[in-house]
């Protein structure tokens, strides 16, 4: 994924409302949360399953990015994969999680 420079500030405004948040002390979270997708991906499909979904979260948490940590701590994971899975097709897509979500929307 290549982003000009406009469209990474708004890909770590995006995030931050998706609630994954960037707080990685890293200098390039957006790098970062781009490999964790795409390391957790294991069978290339370019979205996540439920079983796929844990391994971007513990990745995000030891980098400290967004609500992660507390995804992990609390054993939240299905609460989180409903929650990023938007049109409820069992699987979380790149644009999925690109996506801003509503300011009242409480999942």
């Amino acid at each position: 994924m290549n982003l000009s420079f406009g469209n990474r500030a708004l890909f770590v405004l995006v995030l931050s409302f998706t609630g994954i948040g960037i707080h990685a002390e890293e200098k390039n979270p957006m790098a970062i949360v781009t490999a964790n997708f795409q390391a957790a991906d294991r069978d290339g499909s370019g979205s996540l399953d439920s079983s796929e979904f844990p391994a971007l979260i513990d990745a995000n948490a030891e980098h400290k990015i967004g609500r992660a940590a507390m995804v992990k701590r609390f054993g939240a994971y299905n609460r989180a994969f409903n929650t990023a899975d938007r049109d409820g097709d069992g699987v979380v897509a790149w644009s999925e999680l690109m996506t801003k979500r509503p300011e009242h929307e409480d999942h």
